[in-house]
């Protein structure tokens, strides 16, 4: 059996039961499911992933080089390419939102830069890992 309750706004409290098979139950409940999961997709954060300064300069078909001397320019220069500094040049990090935001204030010719999948892990597969 599946029960559907609600509280009204006078405070009565309903609860119907149905039985499982019920399609018109089964397809009320899918409905209702994928809508909360739409709402809350909706409404969260959207991620904003920091990337090295090689991925980056790969994303923006750069020279990692090049893409340094963008960031080693003034603070206030327009095609300052900001980034998050890390304890060594190696550790230094570009967030996505700050590539949009050069790619616009630069006007490139490119499609914005989209976030990459999750790259492949390197290495052997372990002997101890189900397939």
């Amino acid at each position: 059996m599946t029960e559907l309750s609600t509280t009204t706004a006078d405070g009565l409290h309903i609860t119907v039961r149905l039985p499982d098979d019920h399609a018109w139950v089964r397809e009320s409940l899918e409905k209702a499911c994928a809508a909360e999961a739409r709402r809350q997709l909706e409404t969260a954060p959207t991620p904003d992933p920091a990337y090295s300064v090689p991925r980056t300069a790969a994303l923006l078909d750069l020279h990692p080089e090049t893409l340094r001397d963008y960031m080693r320019l003034p603070e206030h220069h327009p095609r300052r390419l900001h980034y998050l500094a890390g304890e060594s040049s190696r550790g230094d990090r570009v967030l996505l939102s700050q590539i949009h935001d050069w790619q616009r204030r630069n006007r490139t010719d490119g499609e914005p830069v989209a976030a990459p999948g999750p790259r492949a892990k390197r290495g052997r597969r372990s002997p101890f890992r189900p397939v």
